[in-house]
């Protein structure tokens, strides 16, 4: 009997291990994809960043040495935007630039780009653009239509800048300073 005993039992366990293996089957997963490009645009000033006039002449237009220039790089979506336009504003007009007694205002700032809107120079006197820029202090620089071939694009492009003094009182020596804002804004 106890021969017996010993056969049963390979065998049971044999069953129990046949038994308790479930059948595979293949399943099908679904599995969702999404890709999103994100709109970007950036304004750079690759060089120009900081403009200086070491002898100012009073009753003079007096042109800064060198222009400001600026990247301007963009990747939007033609029909959620339709135009790219680059400003520059001051954000308080009345005090473009700040000296020891006299304040210069933004009028006597003028800024030409030969490749954008005003190729002649032409005073910081514009308003807003959108939301962007103070009524009074701004100059539009360009405006690109967006279409197909143009919604991911770089430009670059001179920013040439002017004080011009002609007419106004004369200056008292001292250091006079502003800062002027450069926006690309959508629409």
């Amino acid at each position: 009997m106890w021969y017996s005993k010993l056969v049963l039992i390979p065998v049971a366990l044999s069953v129990m291990l046949t038994l308790g293996a479930p059948e595979l089957s293949a399943q099908a997963r679904i599995i969702s994809l999404t890709a999103t490009s994100a709109s970007g645009l950036s304004v750079l000033v690759t060089s120009g960043a900081i403009q200086a006039l070491p002898a100012v002449t009073d009753n003079a237009v007096n042109n800064f040495p060198s222009p400001v220039v600026i990247q301007t790089t963009w990747s939007v979506k033609p029909g959620q935007t339709n135009t790219v336009n680059l400003i520059a504003y001051f954000a308080v007009p009345a005090q473009a630039m700040v000296g020891p007694t006299t304040q210069i205002p933004s009028s006597r700032i003028l800024g030409r780009m030969t490749t954008g809107l005003p190729v002649a120079f032409t005073p910081m006197t514009q308003n807003g653009f959108g939301a962007f820029g103070t009524a009074g202090g701004t100059l539009r620089l360009y405006t690109v239509n967006i279409t197909g071939s143009n919604k991911n694009a770089t430009r670059t492009d001179n920013l040439d800048l002017r004080l011009n003094l002609v007419g106004f009182p004369a200056l008292q020596a001292g250091s006079y300073t502003g800062v002027l804002n450069v926006r690309a804004v959508t629409q």
